[in-house]
């Protein structure tokens, strides 16, 4: 299946992240997460700021979701991102037995409705990572731990600029902890503009296509994604000033082109 059909249709232990720049392609991607989940009679645990959640209420009412009555069937709790990680968060750490006691309660108050699957969806870690990236990527450990024991999926949001080099290594680290990293904001602007980038810094043809495709190997990613995503980690095994040249290219190409347009999913 497509990264998109996966996210519609996730397996047990999926750990989805998108990054993003614009907040209505994230609530495009999260609505359909969530609104295919209760189609199916499933529930959801949303953990966002206030704003996002507005935003997805919003999005799940446009796709005919009576989000009221749903909450109120306790189908679907909404939590804020904020104070919900104020509430396991010890001396700067999640502090492990907390955070489960914060999620057994969500699942228990979800499924009470009578739900067993329950899909995830939180922003935690984006509130978290500015500050410390070691927190956060035990905080994602943690929640790795709760998909294992309860089956669950998860979908994950940073916003960040996946093109920006200034986060590349951040990018990388909480990539890797996902099973899947999902396609970028106006994928095939993204994908375009990786093209373009490579091509004029390594030229066309079948050599070059090896040359990349052997660099994308060579990296061995846990987490699946999208060749032209794959391709930018990929720089990381290139001589620095040419990769800085690559992903300063495709930063560019991409910013110039158009604005972008609504998820194709």
């Amino acid at each position: 299946m497509s990264l998109t059909d996966v996210l519609r249709l996730p397996g047990p232990c999926d750990h989805f992240v998108q990054v993003y720049t614009d907040d209505s392609y994230l609530g495009t991607v999260v609505a359909d997460y969530i609104g295919t989940g209760l189609e199916r009679e499933e529930g959801a645990t949303v953990v966002a700021t206030a704003e996002h959640i507005s935003l997805f209420i919003d999005r799940l009412t446009a796709l005919g979701v009576d989000v009221p009555q749903v909450a109120a069937r306790r189908r679907l709790l909404f939590l804020d991102a904020a104070q919900t990680l104020g509430r396991f968060m010890v001396d700067g750490q999640p502090d492990r037995a907390l955070f489960l006691g914060v999620v057994a309660a969500a699942l228990d108050h979800v499924r009470s409705s009578g739900c067993r699957d329950v899909r995830l969806y939180g922003e935690m870690v984006d509130l978290l990572w500015r500050t410390s990236l070691e927190a956060t990527v035990e905080l994602e450990r943690l929640w790795d731990e709760v998909l294992r024991d309860e089956r669950l999926s998860l979908f994950c949001a940073y916003r960040l600029d996946p093109l920006d080099r200034h986060v590349r290594d951040v990018l990388r680290r909480i990539t890797h902890c996902h099973s899947h990293l999902l396609p970028a904001q106006n994928q095939e602007r993204f994908e375009q503009a990786i093209d373009r980038a490579y091509a004029e810094v390594f030229g066309v043809g079948a050599d070059v296509d090896v040359l990349r495709e052997l660099m994308v190997n060579t990296q061995n990613l846990p987490t699946a994604m999208r060749e032209a995503q794959a391709a930018m980690f990929a720089l990381d095994i290139m001589p620095e000033v040419i990769a800085h040249d690559v992903r300063t290219r495709a930063h560019r190409h991409f910013v110039s082109g158009r604005h972008p347009s609504p998820p194709r999913l």
